[in-house]
């Protein structure tokens, strides 16, 4: 079985920024009517440059459009002419930073956002991209000093306490995971992040407490493939096949021809419902796809080995060792059978 989005993972974009101090909202970018209000702002924006080229929060807001359509090389160029306006522009400087980190510049992140630091002391995006960029150079202990001074200006700072938790989940310490993403949680209703991350790890845990979590956040994002990816994970592994079996069907539709989905129904099928047949038409689904993925001809070969149709599944087992001679799992189906 394979994955195909893991929430539980440690390397992540640094956190947007806004222009005001209220940055906890993230915008729901996979709603159409989000999509289109950014591109009407965009104009407006664009026009705001044409007629005041002095108005720096005009460059900002183009940039950051464009930032989020990863026109990289236009939002830079906006970046530059706002900060050839206003050189102490924070919006300007945070949007910066995002766009370094974008193209890997890491040095020029930090001086950045030192500089930042500088012009507002105070405030504490910059620090929670510091804490964020320490994290992902390998310094949890940097990154946790910017979470306690970013802390100490407040506590009601949902990035700050989710940020903590995904260093906590780095250190396979769940407990104190789960109590930052909660906090998080429960200091933005609108935060999506901390929400799948609870999910993921009550799907661990094999918690129920998982499915609302990853109703809730396909609630907040219906059109997120992946959160009915993974609950259907959850699913499948916890006693509700025919229900996962229901979600791969939704993505099929959303998704057509995805092997991971394709896959995902012909393991249900050949592991929790024993529906041999229907896990072959699966899998050879998922092989018209890719015709070369072994895990595909592993379970095909399983699947004809439990319906006792050996001869068939001898051929695919040898099928699988012409590719791969070395592979094991196709090696011990061949004894188990019979050479």
């Amino acid at each position: 079985m394979k994955k195909l989005f893991l929430f539980v993972a440690c390397a992540f974009v640094l956190i947007g920024c806004t222009e005001s101090d209220n940055t906890n909202k993230k915008e729901k970018t996979n709603d159409v009517q989000a999509v289109e209000q950014m591109r009407d702002d965009a104009m407006k924006s664009q026009d705001m440059v044409i007629t005041d080229s002095l108005d720096a929060n005009a460059y900002v807001r183009r940039a950051r459009i464009y930032f989020a359509e990863q026109q990289i090389g236009n939002a830079m160029r906006d970046i530059n002419s706002a900060l050839s306006v206003d050189g102490r522009n924070l919006d300007a400087l945070l949007l910066l930073a995002d766009l370094y980190y974008a193209l890997g510049d890491q040095d020029n992140i930090m001086v950045t956002l030192n500089k930042a630091t500088e012009i507002a002391p105070y405030d504490t995006r910059p620090m929670i991209k510091l804490a964020e960029l320490s994290f992902l150079q390998g310094n949890s202990k940097m990154a946790d000093a910017y979470i306690d001074k970013a802390l100490q200006y407040g506590k009601i700072n949902p990035q700050a306490y989710f940020l903590r938790g995904i260093i906590c989940m780095s250190n396979n310490d769940t407990v104190n995971a789960m109590k930052n993403f909660m906090i998080s949680r429960d200091q933005d209703d609108e935060f999506f992040d901390p929400v799948i991350q609870i999910a993921a790890i009550y799907a661990a845990q094999r918690n129920e407490l998982a499915r609302d979590f990853y109703d809730l956040a396909i609630q907040m994002q219906p059109e997120n493939t992946g959160v009915y990816y993974e609950k259907a994970l959850y699913l499948q592994d916890n006693g509700y096949p025919l229900e996962a079996l229901a979600i791969y069907d939704t993505l099929d539709s959303k998704m057509p021809g995805n092997f991971d989905v394709i896959y995902n129904k012909g393991y249900v099928n050949l592991v929790y419902l024993q529906d041999y047949d229907k896990a072959i038409e699966y899998f050879d689904n998922a092989l018209a796809v890719s015709p070369n993925a072994t895990n595909a001809l592993l379970n095909k070969g399983i699947a004809y080995e439990q319906k006792g149709d050996f001869i068939e599944a001898k051929s695919i087992y040898l099928q699988i060792l012409r590719n791969s001679p070395n592979y094991q799992l196709a090696i011990d189906a061949l004894h188990r059978i019979g050479d």
